[in-house]
C-alpha cells in the first residue's frame, strides 16, 4: 500500500508540473499580451493581460484566508475552486475554433480578460488551500527538493510547448485564429492534468491553535497588522516582493519591442515562452539546491539581483539601432525572467511557509498574496508610460526599483522555524 507521503509527493510533483507546463502555453509574457495584440493596438490594453490574471489571483486571497482560517479541512475547498475555473482556456480555444468572435475584436477582448480574472479568482481560493496542504505535507527541504526537480521536470516538458506554440504561430503553422486555439486548447489539457494532481493529494491533519475566522475586515485588519508589525522577516520579504514586482511595467512589453522594432518576427512568442520554461528548469536545478542547503532567503537575495538584468538590456537595445541580430538579448531577459519568476516557491513562498506559526499559513500566505496584489497595476501602468512616452523611459524605471529590491535583499535574514513533520500513523483528511 502506498504511504500518504509517497502518495502526496507524486500527486503535488504531477499537479505542480502540469500547472506550469500550462502557464507556458498561457504564458504571460509572451502568448497572452501578443493574443491581445491581435485584438488591440493600445499598449495599455495589452498589458491589462498579465494585470487582470494577476489582481485577480493575488488581491482575493486575504478574503480567501479569512474565509479558510479556523476550517481544520482544506481539501475540498481546493478541489472544488480548481474545478470551477480550469474550464477557461477550453472555452476560449471554442470560442477562437468558432472563428465568428474573432469578427468584433474588442468583444473578444473582453471576454478573454474576464476569462484570465474568473480562472485567477477560483485559482486564489484553490491556492490558499493549497500551501496550508502542502506546507504540512513535508519539511521544508523536502518541499524545495520537489519544487526544484518538479521545476526541471516542467522546464524539459515546456522547451516541446514553447516550440509548439512557436510553430503554431510561424508562417508554416495554423491560420489565426485557429493558432491561439489550438495554444489555448493544450493550456486547458495541461491545467486540467494539474487539477488531477489536486485529487489525488492528501490532506495531513495537524494540531494547530483554534482560530475562527474575523466577523468582518474591521476584525481581521489587526490579525494582519499584528503579522506585519511583529515579523520583520515577513514583512521585509514582502517589500522585496513588491519591488521586484515592479518588474511587471516592462514584463509584457519585451515581446512587443522584439516583435514590433526589432521585427524578429511572430515566432520567436514561442520560442522566448521556452527560453523562459529554460529558465525556470535552471531555477529548480540551481536554487532547488540552493533552497535545500541554504534556505530559501538566499533564493530570494539571489533572484532580487538577477531582476536587475532585463532592464538593463532593454535600456542597452533602446539606444542601439537594433535589427534581427539582437535576438541573443531577447534570449536572455527571457531566461533570467523564467529564473526569477521560477523561484517564488522556491523562496517567497517557502521562506513564508517556514516563517508562518502552525494554524497560521492561510493567514501569512493570504496577507502576502494579497499585499503583493500592489503590483496588479504595474504592467497597466508600463503600457501607459508606453504610450505616452517611450521604451528607454519605460526600461529606466523598472531598473529603479529592481536596484532598490537587491539592496534591500542584502539583509534578509534566515527562517528556521520548526514545521509539522507528517506521522505516516496519522488518519488522512481527504
Amino acid at each position: 500500500m502506498i504511504s500518504t507521503s509517497t502518495r502526496n509527493w507524486w500527486a503535488i510533483f504531477v499537479d505542480y508540473v502540469f500547472f506550469g507546463l500550462g502557464l507556458t502555453f498561457a504564458h504571460t509574457g509572451t502568448v497572452l499580451p501578443s493574443f491581445a495584440a491581435t485584438l488591440t493596438s493600445s499598449k495599455l490594453l495589452i498589458g491589462m493581460s498579465s494585470a487582470v490574471w494577476l489582481g485577480a489571483w493575488l488581491l482575493p486571497q486575504m478574503f480567501a484566508a479569512n474565509f479558510l482560517t479556523g476550517k481544520p479541512r482544506k481539501y475540498g475547498y481546493m478541489v472544488g475552486a480548481g474545478a470551477a475555473g480550469r474550464w477557461v482556456f477550453w472555452a476560449f480555444a471554442l470560442l477562437l475554433v468558432f472563428g465568428w468572435f474573432a469578427r468584433w475584436p474588442l468583444l473578444m477582448m473582453a471576454v478573454f480578460l474576464l476569462g484570465l480574472a474568473w480562472f485567477a479568482l477560483t485559482d486564489a481560493m484553490a491556492a490558499i488551500a493549497w500551501f496550508d496542504i502542502f506546507g504540512r505535507a513535508m519539511s521544508p527541504s523536502a518541499r524545495g527538493r520537489l519544487i526544484g526537480i518538479g521545476q526541471l521536470v516542467d522546464g524539459m516538458l515546456a522547451i516541446a510547448a514553447g516550440w509548439l506554440v512557436g510553430y503554431f504561430l510561424s508562417e508554416r503553422g495554423l491560420p489565426y485564429p485557429l493558432n491561439y486555439a489550438a495554444i489555448f486548447g493544450l493550456a486547458g489539457l495541461a491545467f486540467f492534468i494539474s487539477w488531477l494532481g489536486c485529487l489525488g493529494m492528501v490532506e495531513v491533519p495537524e494540531a494547530a491553535p483554534d482560530q475562527q475566522p474575523a466577523q468582518s475586515l474591521r476584525d481581521y485588519w489587526p490579525r494582519l497588522r499584528e503579522v506585519w508589525t511583529n515579523d520583520k522577516n515577513f514583512s521585509r520579504a514582502i517589500t522585496i516582493r513588491l519591488l521586484v514586482g515592479l518588474s511587471e511595467l516592462a514584463a509584457p512589453f519585451y515581446i512587443i519591442h522584439a516583435t514590433q522594432v526589432t521585427k524578429v518576427g511572430g515566432s520567436i512568442v514561442g520560442s522566448l515562452a521556452a527560453v523562459g520554461s529554460v529558465g525556470v528548469a535552471l531555477a529548480g536545478l540551481l536554487l532547488g539546491q540552493v533552497a535545500a542547503r541554504q534556505g530559501s532567503h538566499r533564493v530570494i537575495q539571489i533572484t532580487a539581483w538577477l531582476s536587475i538584468i532585463p532592464p538593463v538590456l532593454g535600456l542597452v537595445l533602446s539606444f542601439l539601432q537594433v535589427s534581427p541580430m539582437f535576438v541573443w538579448a531577447y534570449i536572455a531577459c527571457y531566461l533570467i525572467i523564467g529564473m526569477v519568476n521560477g523561484s517564488t516557491m522556491l523562496g517567497y513562498f517557502n521562506y513564508i511557509l517556514d516563517s508562518a506559526p502552525p494554524g497560521g499559513r492561510p493567514t501569512y500566505m493570504g496577507l502576502a498574496n494579497t499585499l503583493s496584489g500592489a503590483i496588479v497595476a504595474a504592467p497597466i501602468v508600463g503600457g501607459w508610460i508606453l504610450d505616452y512616452s517611450s521604451y528607454p523611459i519605460l526600461f529606466a524605471l523598472t531598473l529603479i526599483g529592481m536596484l532598490a529590491a537587491g539592496a534591500m535583499a542584502i539583509g534578509l535574514k534566515p527562517v528556521k522555524h520548526r514545521v509539522y513533520s507528517p506521522n505516516e500513523a496519522a488518519s488522512p483528511v481527504a
